[in-house]
């Protein structure tokens, strides 16, 4: 399936926001190759630090090594597939949950419960490693063989926010939420300020809307505007040119909502072909200093009113009254940058 111009192109067809078969080509075609968002640096900083997750299915460790660099490996033991870690911790090995393996934090294989080593070389059985970075003061990792190099990609993003420098920012909890909805139709609302005055009044109020902007890039994509100083949840600053909000999203699942003084990640994970669950990470550059509790809760508000919007739309993707529609080429350009990019890759897959 061709990409035509913005004015000429019809959205993705509806069925793949709800068929399965079109998830399964996403999971091998683009979330096991890309570089997917773990967290921040600041919440795994000491020797021992474990954080736990998963990408497209595959349950990941990352561990914070001696000498303070970063491993990940699947959280999968080799004697039998148990996992080796269920939540964030510290420790000073990892043992298996399911018959007591241990391994180093260097994911080499300890002590292998029940086996003698005339029978079992423990070094043929040590953890599965896979890719982990740091960039911009989050860890990714990624599962393909060959990962792409992150920084080449991304570091556009470091100049586009400047002077702001987030690397620094110190994360202080997590929100997540389950959405019965594709995860593309999460993705898709996220990537246009059209909806804005109809779904978010109060985010309206916050943004001058009429100076929303969108500036496509090849990995990644930014919409930003400036802030209303009186009416903003994160403060106001002296420069003008610092008081901004920044949006970027960055291909396929990641997003950086920044504004001064805060950075607030969205990692957007498929759970069904019908549902997803988004995690947002929020972090600040001066806990003590900033406005969490309104932070957090105008976010909230923000949050609860696209959940409603993009499980209404879920419903109407699958309805039999829906097929394909049309892009703004005013309006949804970001839009037609991630379909055009998802195209690509179901059309070949």
């Amino acid at each position: 399936m061709k990409n035509l111009a913005i004015e000429h192109q019809e959205t993705m067809p509806s069925e793949w926001y709800f068929e399965n078969r079109f998830l399964e080509v996403e999971k091998r075609d683009i979330f096991l190759k890309e570089w997917q968002l773990i967290g921040s640096r600041s919440r795994i900083k000491k020797p021992g630090d474990v954080l736990v997750s998963e990408v497209a299915n595959n349950p990941i460790v990352v561990v914070c090594q001696h000498d303070k660099t970063l491993k990940a490996f699947y959280n999968v033991c080799q004697h039998r597939g148990g996992p080796l870690a269920y939540e964030n911790c510290n420790t000073n090995s990892l043992q298996c949950k399911y018959h007591g393996w241990v391994y180093k934090l260097d994911g080499e294989l300890k002590n292998a419960r029940g086996f003698d080593e005339s029978i079992l070389k423990k070094d043929n059985f040590g953890m599965v490693e896979v890719g982990v970075c740091e960039w911009m003061g989050q860890v990714f990792v990624n599962l393909s063989k060959n990962p792409n190099d992150i920084g080449s990609r991304l570091n556009k993003i470091k100049d586009l926010i400047a002077p702001l420098d987030v690397t620094q920012y110190k994360f202080v909890f997590r929100e997540s939420y389950e959405i019965a909805c594709n995860w593309k139709v999460y993705m898709d609302n996220f990537l246009e300020g059209f909806h804005i005055p109809f779904v978010h009044p109060k985010l309206n109020q916050v943004i001058d809307y009429k100076q929303y902007k969108t500036e496509l890039f090849k990995y990644f994509s930014l919409q930003w505007c400036p802030l209303e100083n009186d009416l903003s949840p994160y403060g106001s600053v002296k420069s003008a040119n610092e008081n901004k909000a920044y949006y970027f999203t960055i291909f396929p699942n990641i997003i950086l909502n920044i504004a001064p003084g805060r950075l607030q990640t969205n990692i957007v994970e498929p759970t069904t072909s019908r549902s997803c669950v988004v995690h947002f990470d929020y972090h600040f550059e001066n806990s003590e200093t900033s406005n969490i509790e309104k932070d957090a809760e105008f976010s909230e508000l923000v949050q609860r009113e696209d959940i409603q919007i993009c499980e209404s739309v879920q419903k109407g993707l699958e309805s039999q009254g829906y097929d394909v529609g049309r892009l703004s080429p005013e309006n949804e350009t970001g839009v037609y940058h991630f379909q055009s990019m998802i195209r690509n890759i179901l059309s070949n897959g």
